[in-house]
């Protein structure tokens, strides 16, 4: 059996930095900014940040973005990627968990059509899914229908291992997740499972009668202008691309073109870091909602559930550390960070690929992200669980 890790789990470590917080390879090359080439102070004090960090953890490229508010502070890539090609900013890249507040974007808008209402039972969409009588779409959003995660079970680890370039379907992934007992009655507690996001897709599919890919190209990709990102349903990604590299099988190779399908509605997504720094501004702010779904949607509606609280909560598919938004994919050779801090409207985006001597029990891109907000933020650095 291969023993696939943790680290690749989009969004996987999330519940686990939540539930802490209550109970070199690196090379040199450098693109600078997408936008000037002569970069600011502050900017060039950020990429010297970058290219340290890119060698102290042995990464083989990072490509990152910083913005306040809609200003672009740098955009910027290092390394190589593929090894031996300097890493540049317009390369693709597996978005992973930042997708999952797209589905609850969705989701305010379907509820607010009249399409899909978030309290209603899910029962009229997947009558035969196990609790569906007492499971809402709000409950999916914010991983408190007690659906075990599939990507913990031993037998989605082999699979996946064994053979990561296996297109999954929905249906295989909801019944290794209810192979194993539910974790508790809908509604009563927290725990992070990308089961969730499968189930709340295949609601949204149906109630729409529109593939999930159409929805969110709809909601927000065409209204953001985000040409360059997409939906996907198989391995293919279009040029130019930041490869992924991991040691996940015991052997350090390239896991750019692993099948992104077994993170189905979670994570299988492709697009640049300037886009996915486009989106985490505007989920940031609530550019594609009304304000009282926007206010809704931040509220610490979860707090009180499992390890929980009013300053550390997770709701609506986004973490929420005090002031700063929070996301942290780690999918397929991937490592990635996204911040928003509330409070100034300041963004960090960081996707990293790793080298053959990193720390693969880590995301490695968190600590350059943190390591940015806390440069431009210094008072209220992100409270990151240590």
């Amino acid at each position: 059996m291969v023993s696939v890790s943790a680290r690749w789990r989009a969004g996987a470590a999330l519940a686990v930095a939540l539930t802490m917080v209550v109970s070199a390879c690196g090379t040199n090359r450098d693109s600078g900014s997408s936008r000037s080439t002569v970069p600011s102070p502050e900017a060039a004090r950020i990429t010297g940040l970058v290219r340290a960090k890119l060698a102290e953890l042995d990464l083989t490229a990072a490509v990152y973005g910083v913005w306040r508010d809609n200003r672009e502070i740098v955009t910027g890539a290092v390394g190589d990627s593929p090894l031996g090609v300097p890493a540049t900013t317009d390369m693709r890249l597996r978005v992973g968990q930042p997708m999952e507040p797209m589905l609850s974007t969705v989701l305010w808008r379907l509820d607010e059509s009249g399409v899909l209402k978030m309290d209603e039972p899910i029962a009229r969409w997947l009558p035969n899914f196990p609790r569906a009588d007492r499971i809402t779409t709000r409950m999916l959003a914010d991983s408190t229908s007690g659906i075990a995660d599939y990507v913990t079970d031993p037998e989605f680890l082999k699979r996946f291992g064994d053979n990561p370039f296996h297109t999954w379907t929905a249906q295989e992934l909801l019944d290794l997740a209810n192979a194993r007992p539910p974790l508790f009655d809908p509604g009563t507690s927290f725990a992070y499972a990308h089961s969730d996001l499968v189930v709340l897709g295949e609601v949204m599919q149906k109630a729409s009668g529109k593939p999930l890919g159409d929805l969110i190209s709809q909601y927000i990709l065409d209204p953001l202008g985000m040409s360059k990102s997409s939906v996907v349903l198989t391995a293919r990604i279009d040029e130019p691309i930041l490869h992924g590299y991991t040691d996940e099988r015991k052997v350090f190779e390239d896991a750019t073109f692993w099948n992104p399908t077994a993170f189905l509605h979670s994570g299988n997504m492709n697009s640049t870091v300037a886009e996915v720094g486009r989106w985490v501004r505007a989920v940031g702010k609530g550019e594609l909602l009304s304000t009282g779904q926007f206010q809704q949607m931040m509220a610490p509606s979860t707090a009180g559930l499992g390890p929980l609280t009013t300053e550390k909560y997770f709701a609506f598919g986004i973490p929420h550390l005090s002031d700063w938004l929070f996301m942290n994919p780690a999918y397929g050779g991937y490592n990635g960070v996204a911040f928003y801090d509330t409070k100034t409207a300041t963004t960090v985006v960081v996707y990293a690929t790793l080298g053959p001597a990193a720390a693969a029990e880590k995301n490695n891109a968190v600590p350059i992200g943190e390591a940015i907000a806390t440069l431009l933020v210094p008072d209220r650095p992100p409270p990151l669980p240590r």
